[in-house]
């Protein structure tokens, strides 16, 4: 299995991905949505690809920079592993890649949202040192 950044060409098999974290997203959106990470240096979207080619999994991030102080903070905004791929350690090397990112790009601090419903996802990522803290709010804009 490789981490790779990934490509427009891997759309079809990450809408599948998306899928099972329940967002639809129909492929020429994500298509869009995969240049803009693949054209910027503040985002990230990486895949797990399996020998066969198949991607396993996908972790995205962004970084944002701070006012108060010079440095940023690094928030994860996506992360899933195919159902037959879960619990063999995929997530954690998604995870590994992307705080590396951080790391080498002066994030301080990593965060990460993760809806209530989540249970296992909420257990991973205690396992690998993250911690409640603060509260969240939320508005939706108008269209």
């Amino acid at each position: 299995m490789i981490i790779r950044k990934a490509k427009e060409v891997d759309s079809e098999k990450l809408a599948s991905l998306f899928d099972e974290l329940g967002y639809q997203i129909t492929d020429p959106d994500l298509k869009l949505q995969i240049n803009i990470y693949i054209d910027s240096n503040d985002c990230q979207l990486l895949v797990a690809q399996t020998g066969e080619g198949d991607l396993s999994g996908l972790i995205a991030g962004h970084i944002f920079p701070l006012i108060h102080q010079p440095e940023s903070i690094g928030r994860i905004t996506a992360l899933v592993v195919a159902e037959e791929f879960q619990s063999r350690g995929v997530a954690s090397l998604l995870l590994k890649s992307l705080e590396t990112w951080f790391t080498e790009n002066n994030c301080k601090r990593i965060e990460v949202n993760s809806g209530d419903h989540r249970l296992r996802a909420h257990k991973f990522y205690e396992s690998k040192g993250y911690r409640v803290d603060e509260r969240r709010f939320i508005k939706t804009c108008a269209d």
